[in-house]
């Protein structure tokens, strides 16, 4: 039944919100206005970017100097602003050293990750500094790109959340089953959330990715999340906590990673909680959600656009067995560990 009070929907989703925690769009950065986003920054010659053809030689808070093919992703304005961007870490790390202060922490600064965190503020260098400020101190007690299979493997042999595959563009999908939850300790769930993040995301050469501009092609960086409803009930949800942390980790440390988010065979009840919250939602955000109701010729005809289906689980309407096999799924994620832990040994 269609709600035929859209204020009180509205109502309804503001006072959800607020007891989750969650800020409105539009007041979440009024404190911020006043960065004009053409207003150069001053350079001082000790913050200069190192990666600049005109930089001095480089430092411990950037990769190595390179040519300038390397910034052929970005407009000349879009450049400068990565300059005047790293310039502003390199000077907030001189007066908190914690910021980089070890070399995961160091190799995630790379100018792909600035790039990402000045794409999500439209430019804004005080916004973008204040988003990765807040990463790199998180990470630096989170330490995620630490965490193991063995340290997740109770929550990651229950098969909810798992990479199958990439879509028709060359995208990874990150494939959630909720309906799988069997745990409903907070610690644990976030953990392998951050595990399977850091997995997705991970790249054995991230000083060798590209910086990318706003109009530049995003594959390489963006996931598609394929959420299947199926046997999602209320009794799976997670506590209001979890999920009011596990939003914030996705919006406030993966930023620019997501390309689509498809909802396939949602509950009823889902419905009714997202026309509460939609209005609210930031346009980017609400452009990058489909729903995918089995029922719905139309819409199942747009998901096989999207998705190779032999490489979607047969339950999601694709063509692969939906059986999960731990153990195999486990040894995979051994490899990968080791590959990891090889490649951040190298760079210490």
């Amino acid at each position: 039944k269609e709600v035929e009070e859209p204020i009180s929907a509205q109502v309804a989703g503001l006072a959800w919100m607020r007891s989750a925690g969650i800020t409105h769009p539009e007041k979440a950065d009024e404190d911020d206005e006043e960065d004009d986003l053409h207003t150069p920054v001053k350079i001082r010659p000790e913050d200069e970017a190192p990666d600049s053809p005109l930089g001095p030689p480089p430092t411990p808070f950037s990769p190595g100097g390179r040519q300038s093919v390397f910034y052929s992703k970005l407009t000349t304005h879009e450049h400068q602003r990565l300059r005047e961007f790293r310039a502003l870490l390199n000077k907030s790390a001189r007066e908190d050293p914690a910021l980089l202060s070890t070399p995961a922490l160091k190799r995630f600064a790379n100018d792909a990750t600035l790039c990402r965190y000045l794409r999500a503020r439209d430019w804004n260098l005080k916004r973008a500094m204040k988003m990765l400020k807040a990463s790199l101190q998180w990470r630096k007690v989170a330490r995620p790109e630490s965490i193991t299979w063995n340290d997740v493997r109770k929550e990651g042999e229950e098969g909810k959340q798992y990479l199958s595959g990439r879509d028709r563009h060359g995208r990874g999908v990150l494939t959630i089953r909720p309906g799988r939850e069997g745990s409903r300790e907070q610690a644990s769930h976030v953990r392998f959330l951050i595990y399977t993040l850091e997995h997705a995301t991970w790249s054995d050469t991230a000083e060798e990715d590209l910086p990318l501009g706003a109009h530049a092609e995003h594959t390489s960086e963006k996931l598609v999340v394929l959420i299947n409803f199926t046997g999602w009930t209320l009794a799976t949800a997670p506590p209001m906590k979890t999920s009011r942390e596990t939003l914030a980790i996705l919006q406030e440390h993966y930023p620019e990673r997501l390309a689509v988010a498809v909802c396939y065979n949602p509950p009823w009840i889902f419905a009714v909680f997202w026309k509460a919250i939609s209005p609210f939602i930031d346009p980017n955000t609400y452009r990058k959600i489909r729903f995918v109701n089995p029922k719905r010729e139309k819409e199942v005809r747009r998901m096989r656009t999207m998705f190779d289906m032999s490489c979607v689980d047969e339950d999601i309407g694709g063509d692969r067995d939906a059986t999960f096999d731990a153990h195999a799924f486990g040894n995979k994620m051994r490899v990968f560990d080791a590959r990891k832990a090889a490649v951040l040994k190298s760079r210490r």
